[in-house]
């Protein structure tokens, strides 16, 4: 039985990438006849599921009922692994565009999705794209859609959570909008950073109250972060790696 689950990635990643690829051009095709990029998230949500289903990895979702009801708002999630996306994708219930480091942008297929479904590159290092990043994720969120971001920066494989960098939220607050924070949990094990291989395991996602961006301003932004990142910790829990299953 471990024999067979170690060598599982052999046969799975191919099915992966090539999924990847006929989903990625799928959803280029239907940006052609849909500009608002409903159907392109759809796309995004089934290549999510399907993976999450060969992959068998067992999501267990807590706090669906935090999430505003008809009201955009800015998701913050901590960053562990690939699968964090492919939990976000699947299980939650709305609309939401990622604002994603750039390079992923230049990706070929991935990068052709993220660009024709609308999700807003975010430039490091580069003040004024930056600027204009955070001013499209504002308008995203003007125009009824909600925009997903990772505030550590990166992926972190060490099973902790990050300190945030600011910039990113200053996105809900330009738009005035909630912020929800989304602690998960078990991803890492998955599919570590430094590794291809994925393994069956366990993911716990965690969504959290809303904070109030209202009457806020620019300045308010390392508070903002500092609570955001306070929610987290507080249900944040790193479950130990789940028996591997064939």
């Amino acid at each position: 039985m471990a024999g067979r689950t170690s060598y599982r990635w052999i046969w799975i990643d191919p099915i992966i990438i090539t999924f990847t690829g006929l989903m990625s051009c799928l959803s280029v095709i239907m940006s052609l006849f849909d500009g608002s990029g409903v159907k392109q998230h759809w796309c995004a949500r089934t290549w999510a599921r399907f993976i999450l289903w060969i992959s068998k990895a067992r999501v267990t979702t807590v706090g669906l009922e935090h999430i505003p009801p008809g009201r955009p708002c800015v998701f913050a999630s901590n960053h562990q692994s690939f699968f964090d996306i492919w939990t976000l994708l699947a299980h939650l219930p709305v609309q939401f565009r990622f604002a994603a480091k750039e390079s992923l942008f230049r990706v070929p297929f991935l990068g052709w999705h993220l660009r024709r479904s609308g999700n807003i590159p975010v430039h490091r290092g580069e003040p004024r794209k930056a600027l204009r990043s955070i001013r499209d994720g504002a308008r995203k969120i003007a125009g009824g859609v909600s925009v997903l971001v990772f505030p550590e920066g990166q992926r972190n494989p060490e099973g902790v959570i990050l300190p945030f960098k600011k910039g990113v939220l200053l996105i809900a607050i330009y738009a005035q909008a909630p912020v929800v924070p989304i602690a998960i949990a078990g991803s890492r094990f998955l599919l570590p950073k430094t590794s291809m291989r994925i393994q069956p395991g366990d993911i716990h996602m965690t969504i959290l109250p809303p904070i109030e961006t209202a009457g806020l301003t620019a300045r308010d932004a390392e508070d903002l972060a500092e609570r955001v990142r306070a929610a987290m910790l507080s249900v944040y829990t790193q479950p130990e790696p789940a028996p591997h299953d064939a």
